[in-house]
């Protein structure tokens, strides 16, 4: 960031301080050519100044009127014949005489690209009737002294407010379209400083984004997240070199920067492709657009290669059509899966619309259907940017979903857990939770040497009263003991049901009389409860425990064993009483 402020402060003062006049002090709008010159269109690329100056040569230059002033491929060097508008300029430069000017003004030439426009030379009429020459373009190295900024500035020497015709000479190998306009240096200053500003909130606003796609990634391991982050990546760095940031900051490297343009721009193709399948799930909602948007990513990853292998002109025009139909293609699988009942379609078919009319104009200047103005060459930066954000909002909700989704699935799985370790007649733990807790119960006793108790207790004559009064009966004596031994036991104790009539409690903490205290209220509790009369006949039921603590070396099954003894014991000696041991 540092250095991107150091290079905007070098370009205010490159243009304020250019020594062929003084420093605007008044504001006036930009004065457009266009309307004011003469076209020379497809001209022979051998052609130098002198010839095209000739009067015999002033034929060839028509007026521009409502054409694009292009050139490229089919048309690879163009001429513009036009004279300053004196009467235009302000104080000073009235009648050619500039001596007492007071704003400074500066030709500056804006292509669609310009880091593919290669050549822009602009020829000054001389007193003695030649021309003072200054090269520009992105294949010419910079000039001393000329003004960083991405596009090709010029300032003006005296003879261009002479009232005679000056010449710029534009060539090309690629389409590259072209605008040109005077501009005070001051207001040229303020314009680049809002520019670079706007681009930093940009390039700020995708950052964020990308970081914030990133947490997204770590938190979900959603692949959708991580290629949205090589999207926005390849969009953020297409942008850099597109409209020549890189050109601004590391200075002209044409080859270098035109394989980078391509390569960006078929990564962003095929990442977006990659991620619009991902994120609306193709695949299983539908295969057809799925394979579709394959195709789309292999064509962009052709762009790519085309660009680094030097074949511009494929990589430009596949390019372009692809950012005409990808956003298209998008959009109407967006709507498909939304018509499907995929809710976060919404938020990616809105921000694929920003995009869709941003990529549409700037590829249709690119296809010299549009002009050269701020909509068509920032067009599709602000969509990228408007696009992020609702993307990211997409990506949020999405998050939402799959944090429902996972909550739900977390609840099923707790759940049918909790069935894998309930008794389904009690509600108590089963015997798999009573041998899985009571092996850990040991653990931590033997390693912490906290105190650990188990009760094991029985139902007297279990089976005389299933046979004599059903076994429904049996079930609802089962529960109320269950339900008297929750009422007289802790929230850390573990009350399982080991099998038939017999009941585990796991008491951690707990020791020698104070199980046994536990035990003898819950015989006396179960006792009351179970008194009844069934046709006539008195029906009591009784429970026996065994009741015995950790000796802190024996196993888990050896302590169940000893419980087990005490509650036979219990049983021995009468029944309907407590025993430890």
């Amino acid at each position: 960031m540092k250095k991107v402020l150091l290079f905007i402060f070098a370009a205010m003062e490159a243009v304020l301080s250019l020594s062929a006049f003084p420093v605007s002090v008044d504001n006036h709008a930009a004065i457009g050519l266009e309307e004011k010159s003469g076209f020379f269109f497809n001209a022979d690329p051998r052609l130098g100044i002198i010839d095209v100056a000739a009067e015999a040569e002033a034929v060839n230059f028509s007026p521009i009127g409502n054409r694009l002033i292009w050139v490229g491929r089919n048309a690879p060097a163009a001429w513009l014949r036009f004279t300053i508008p004196v009467s235009e300029l302000g104080v000073g430069y009235s009648g050619g005489k500039n001596d007492k000017a007071v704003s400074q003004w500066l030709l500056v030439v804006r292509p669609s690209f310009s880091i593919i426009l290669d050549h822009v030379d602009v020829y000054i009429p001389r007193s003695d009737g030649g021309f003072e020459e200054f090269k520009s373009g992105a294949k010419e190295d910079v000039r001393p002294g000329e003004p960083y900024s991405r596009y090709f500035v010029f300032e003006l020497p005296p003879g261009a407010f002479e009232g005679k015709p000056c010449y710029i000479r534009l060539e090309s190998a690629t389409d590259v379209s072209v605008n040109f306009d005077l501009e005070t240096s001051l207001d040229f200053a303020r314009r680049e400083v809002l520019d670079y500003s706007a681009y930093g909130i940009l390039y700020g606003i995708l950052l964020a984004m990308v970081l914030y796609s990133f947490f997204h990634y770590i938190s979900l391991k959603d692949i959708a997240s991580l290629y949205y982050i090589f999207y926005i990546a390849a969009a953020s760095l297409w942008l850099f070199f597109v409209q020549g940031h890189a050109k601004l900051i590391f200075g002209q490297h044409p080859c270098f920067d035109q394989a980078m343009l391509w390569l960006w721009v078929g990564m962003m193709l095929s990442w977006g492709a990659i991620f619009t399948s991902s994120f609306l799930r193709l695949k299983e909602g539908h295969p057809l657009f799925s394979r579709i948007f394959a195709g789309m990513a292999v064509l962009g990853a052709v762009v790519s290669i085309a660009g680094i292998a030097g074949w511009d002109d494929i990589a430009f025009s596949l390019s372009h059509y692809l950012g005409i139909i990808l956003p298209l293609l998008v959009i109407g699988a967006a709507i498909a899966r939304l018509a499907q009942g995929f809710p976060s379609a919404l938020y990616f078919l809105i921000a694929w619309s920003f995009l869709a009319v941003g990529g549409l104009v700037f590829s249709l200047m690119g296809l010299k259907v549009l002009p050269v103005n701020f909509w068509t060459v920032n067009g599709v930066a602000i969509g990228v940017a408007a696009e992020a954000i609702l993307l990211s909002m997409a990506l949020a909700d999405r998050f939402r979903r799959i944090e429902i989704e996972k909550k739900r699935l977390e609840k099923i799985q707790a759940h049918y857990k909790e069935l894998s370790l309930t008794d389904a007649l009690t509600g108590l733990h089963n015997k798999r939770f009573l041998m899985n807790e009571l092996n850990l119960a040991v653990s931590r006793a033997v390693e912490t040497g906290e105190p650990l108790s188990i009760i094991l207790l029985d139902i007297d004559d279990f089976k005389t009263i299933n046979d004599s009064f059903g076994h429904s009966l049996g079930d609802e004596i089962l529960t109320t003991l269950a339900h008297s031994t929750r009422s007289c036991t802790r929230e850390s104790d573990s009350i399982c049901r080991f099998g038939g009539d017999e009941l585990v409690i796991i008491m951690p903490g707990n020791i020698g009389q104070g199980a046994y205290q536990v035990a003898e209220r819950i015989r006396l509790k179960f006792g009351l409860e179970n008194q009844r009369e069934i046709e006539d006949v008195e029906m009591k039921a009784t429970v026996s425990l065994g009741v015995v603590s950790f000796n802190g070396k024996e196993s888990a099954e050896a302590l169940l064993s000893r419980a087990d003894a005490a509650m036979y014991e219990a049983k021995h000696l009468g029944k309907n009483r407590s025993v430890l041991r």
